[in-house]
């Protein structure tokens, strides 16, 4: 029962991150927005650069981690889950640093972003993370 609780939780993240992903191909100009970069003058290549990046790479990455989730064999899937976990953990990490490290980088909007790349983390990787609870209180 716990198993497919988490499994679910981590489904609703990666369907968010798809989503993430989906809308920033269509809406570059929402992606840069929200993490606050803007295109320099002069360089077109911005906009490729949130569709690719920010885009296409989160949708997909995000899309077939959903989808083998729930087609592999349920004691081998929660597994697949652990390459996006690390991903959202590290980008937590090096956001953590940046604070700690750059002029002007402990603001609110970093820590909540910290906060935000950490939970996805979790909630992406529960259904992996289940099998170090059931380790310990065994």
């Amino acid at each position: 029962m716990i198993a497919q609780i988490l499994q679910i939780l981590a489904s609703a993240a990666l369907a968010f991150g798809a989503w993430m992903g989906l809308y920033a191909m269509f809406k570059p100009q929402w992606i840069s927005k929200t993490v606050g970069l803007k295109p320099r003058e002069g360089h077109a290549e911005a906009p490729s650069e949130f569709r690719g990046t920010l885009g296409g790479l989160f949708f997909f990455s995000h899309l077939v981690t959903l989808i083998l989730l729930w087609r592999l064999d349920p004691m081998s899937a929660p597994i697949i889950t652990v390459p996006l976990c690390a991903a959202w953990g590290g980008a937590g990490i090096g956001r953590l640093i940046s604070i700690c490290r750059d002029a002007g980088c402990n603001t609110r909007q970093n820590w909540i972003w910290v906060a935000f790349e950490w939970g996805l983390a979790l909630a992406i990787g529960a259904p992996f993370l289940q099998f170090f609870f059931v380790i310990y209180t065994a």
